[in-house]
């Protein structure tokens, strides 16, 4: 059975082709105009309110893991897209880890989703910073599955998503995540 992330996937990719082919026919206006439709059909899958899409990714040991495995089974849940040479990932992930620390107890999760393409420096700074929740990578970068199913041009990024499965929040980062935990948890 194909799950909706890669006939979304598969999609995408003919749609490239697509483009593609257009842009060797067409003025570059409507390439442009192809190309915001596609973008917005991959960041409606980010939209607050929606059922979070579920896909699959491996873990550090290759194991197979669906995004449902944390989303929609009661608690809340921090996807949260970073990479291991990304600056501002790394200036971000100690307010992450207080979160963690502070919350996992009552129900609070967070799930990583690297962009990095090599696996030994993913590895290295999750063991380095002590990320003690589930990471995924499928080490393809910023061709990454999270990335296109959820339309994530820039990290650090992240999505809240609600113990039904549903897309809360985007994009909380120092203070606005501390708050917004606050008041969920208070």
């Amino acid at each position: 059975m194909i799950t909706f992330a890669r006939k979304f996937w598969i999609m995408k990719k003919i749609i490239s082709i697509m483009l593609f082919a257009v842009f060797s026919l067409t003025a570059h206006a409507q390439l442009a105009d192809v190309k915001a439709q596609v973008d917005h059909m991959a960041k409606g899958n980010r939209a607050i309110g929606t059922q979070v899409t579920n896909f699959s990714m491996s873990d550090a040991d290759g194991k197979e893991h669906q995004l449902g495995e944390w989303c929609g089974n009661g608690n809340y849940v921090l996807i949260d897209f970073w990479a291991s040479w990304c600056g501002p990932c790394l200036r971000e992930l100690p307010n992450v880890i207080s979160c963690y620390e502070k919350y996992h107890g009552k129900g609070f999760e967070v799930v990583g989703i690297s962009f990095d393409e090599k696996k030994d420096a993913w590895l290295s700074a999750v063991k380095r910073l002590k990320m003690a929740w589930p990471q995924l990578s499928d080490l393809k970068g910023w061709k990454s599955l999270g990335a296109v199913v959820f339309g994530v041009t820039s990290i650090p990024a992240n999505i809240l998503v609600d113990p039904q499965g549903r897309i809360v929040a985007l994009d909380l980062r120092g203070s606005s995540l501390v708050e917004k935990l606050e008041e969920i948890y208070q």
